[in-house]
């Protein structure tokens, strides 16, 4: 049943028919009987456009008990054990160093590229230091003919690209291979407490 808040004008009414009321609401019933017994305004609508609905105050949440706070502090130790667990397993075994196996974000795409590109730029410094040399010394202290020296600057040109290839190379495979041991180890795990 629907409840209707007393408004200062409708307590005033009943307060001037001696008409008292206990609670800070009526409902229609009460209001349909008073409105019959004392008929204080023309219409029954009349006396309806005094009121409004009642909102009955907030009740109070209800207190926690000792059950709820086991369960809830249960409940967050096992959701700190999963989120440990996630860490500490390897998410899988096809994780390599070209295909990873999650997106990469984007700082990590530019922290890779920024290493390629500073790598290409070293050996091609190495490259055009040899290359230089060569011509240098070729020219001033071997006394060379400029055909000879142009054979020898590519010679030793392609020599030292096909080294700093192989060097760069093996630093992969070799980071490649302690991947491999890293996810081959087997993991020892100890509980050291149990969540029931």
């Amino acid at each position: 049943m629907t409840k209707l808040q007393l408004t200062p004008q409708l307590r005033e009414v009943f307060n001037n028919k001696k008409y008292v009321v206990e609670h800070d609401y009526i409902t229609h019933r009460q209001l349909i009987e008073f409105y019959q017994l004392h008929k204080p305004t023309e219409s029954l609508r009349m006396l309806l456009k005094m009121t409004s609905i009642y909102n009955p105050p907030p009740s109070p949440p209800p207190k926690k008990t000792k059950e709820f706070e086991d369960l809830m502090a249960r409940l967050r130790l096992e959701a700190k054990e999963k989120e440990y667990r996630d860490l500490v397993t390897s998410k899988t075994e096809f994780d390599t160093l070209y295909e990873p196996s999650e997106p990469q974000s984007l700082a990590q795409t530019n922290k890779e590229l920024k290493s390629n590109v500073t790598t290409i730029i070293n050996i091609l410094v190495s490259v055009a230091s040899v290359v230089y040399a060569v011509w240098y010394w070729g020219g001033s202290s071997w006394g060379l003919e400029p055909g000879i020296k142009v054979l020898l600057c590519v010679f030793f040109g392609i020599l030292v690209l096909v080294a700093e290839v192989v060097v760069y190379m093996g630093y992969i495979n070799k980071i490649e291979d302690a991947k491999q041991k890293e996810r081959s180890k087997k993991e020892v795990k100890k509980v050291v407490r149990r969540i029931l």
